[in-house]
């Protein structure tokens, strides 16, 4: 398993489909809410509209594959562990989820887009209460108002995966994972953004197809194709 291959494209997988999230979701812009807004946490917005960023996707799907490494095959390091990753580019050495996603010596062979809306995603607020660990009580003028994203939002939803063979069946672990990945994102569902302990941010992929390109005549030629 050559994890520096990106000096030639062996092989191109595009996976499509549809994101619904389920439950309330919010990804939220920081602390500081935009000038003007009318609560104090709101969520993320390109022109106006809400977006789920392909940043937050993709931490959510190396979260999940580092608990099923860790739970199935072998411990990984810490993503910020310098000493590791050093480690690993001078021994041209590479865990499975760094050889998937990358770190701050590889390139990652997965790419995941920003999910726009389909149509409109409509919002709601919500108050919260900030609550006294000490008294376990409402903690006195302790008030914030949230934005959620209302349930039943369908999200475009694009993934590229370059050099790592995922379909008709994986070759290697690093498929084997991004199956899993997206077989439980299609039937379980992966949880995104805030409130997630409280049942939020639960999101699902529908209709999802995938396409396999190599290159053939310096051009990509579609080789197979199917559903999930």
């Amino acid at each position: 398993m050559n994890s520096k291959d990106f000096h030639r494209l062996n092989l191109f997988t595009k996976i499509v489909g549809v994101l619904v999230n389920e439950t309330p979701l919010r990804i939220g812009v920081g602390k500081e809410p935009p000038i003007g807004a009318p609560v104090d946490i709101a969520v993320y917005r390109i022109n106006g509209k809400p977006v789920i960023p392909g940043s937050s996707l993709k931490g959510v799907f190396r979260s999940f594959a580092e608990s099923l490494v860790t739970s199935t095959m072998s411990q990984n390091h810490d993503p910020w562990n310098h000493e590791a990753i050093e480690n690993e580019a001078k021994n041209n050495n590479f865990c499975l989820i760094c050889s998937i996603f990358g770190n701050s010596e590889l390139a990652s062979h997965v790419r995941i887009y920003d999910a726009h809306p389909i149509s409109e995603a409509r919002t709601f607020t919500k108050t919260g209460i900030g609550i006294d660990r000490e008294f376990g009580g409402v903690k006195p003028g302790n008030f914030f108002v949230e934005e959620f994203v209302n349930p039943g939002v369908e999200w475009v939803f694009r993934m590229d995966v370059f050099n790592i063979k995922l379909f008709p069946e994986p070759e290697d672990e690093r498929g084997k994972i991004l199956r899993t990945l997206l077989n439980v994102l299609s039937t379980n569902g992966l949880s995104i953004g805030a409130r997630k302990s409280v049942g939020c941010g639960l999101i699902k992929l529908k209709n999802a197809k995938w396409e396999t390109y190599t290159v053939k005549d310096l051009r990509l030629e579609c080789r197979e194709e199917g559903t999930l």
